[in-house]
Formats: C-alpha cells, structure tokens, sequence
C-alpha cells in the first residue's frame, strides 16, 4: 500500500513536475513572440522614422532647387531690366543728339537765309544805285 502511495505521489509529482515544465516551455515560447513583436515593432519606427527624414530631406532639397530657380529667374531678370534700362538711356542719347543736330541745322539755314536776305538786300541797293 506504502509502495502504490510512494508510486502514486511520484506519479503526481512528475505530473505536476511535466505542468510545470510545460508552462515554462509556453512561457518561454510566448516571452519569444513578444520579443519577436517588440523587435518588428522597433524595425517598423526604425523605417517609418527614415521614411519621415528623407521626406523632409526631400521637401528640403525640393525648397532649396525652388529658391535657386527663383535666384536665378530674378537674376535674369534684372539682367533684362539693366539692358532695357540701358537701351532706354542709349536711344534717349540718341534723342538728344538728334535734336542737338537738327537744332544746329535749324540754326545754320537760318543764318544762311539771313546771309542770303543780306546778299539780296546788298545786291538791291548796288542795282538801285547802278540804276541812278
């Protein structure tokens, strides 16, 4: 009776002792999982948080290109605007000295009209007194 009591504690033992390895296995298996979860959760703020720099690396490159597109357009702009400015100046030079030169003309057919009304006056008054 003694033996098949021994027998039937040993048989209890090991069963609880099979429990209890069980659940470690369980546990141990269930502890591997969330390791694997926690691992793949970190990969995917790894990548997510990569993913957000390079956005913003790209916006920043994408703003840069734009400001140097826009450097560039007011650049070649202003460059237009000198050239315009200095057409503007060189035709009103031109203006100038066309009015400058017409003036002069103007100036000498009228001195030449007054050295020509002179002749004729001079030529009148010769004649006249020839005629006397």
């Amino acid at each position: 009776r003694q033996d098949a009591e021994r027998k039937a504690e040993e048989e209890k033992e090991a069963a609880i002792l099979m429990q209890v390895e069980e659940r470690r296995k369980e546990d141990e298996a269930r502890a591997a999982e969330e390791e694997v979860e926690r691992l793949k959760r970190e990969e995917e703020v790894r990548v997510q948080h990569e993913n957000e720099r390079q956005v913003e690396k790209d916006k920043e490159e994408e703003l840069v290109a734009k400001m140097e597109q826009i450097e560039r357009e007011n650049a070649e702009r202003l460059k237009r605007e000198k050239e315009e400015a200095d057409q503007f100046k060189q035709a009103e030079e031109e203006r100038k000295e066309h009015g400058a030169r017409a003036a002069r003309l103007k100036q000498e057919e009228e001195e030449t009209a007054r050295q020509d009304a002179e002749r004729k006056a001079e030529e009148e008054k010769e004649a006249a007194i020839l005629m006397q």
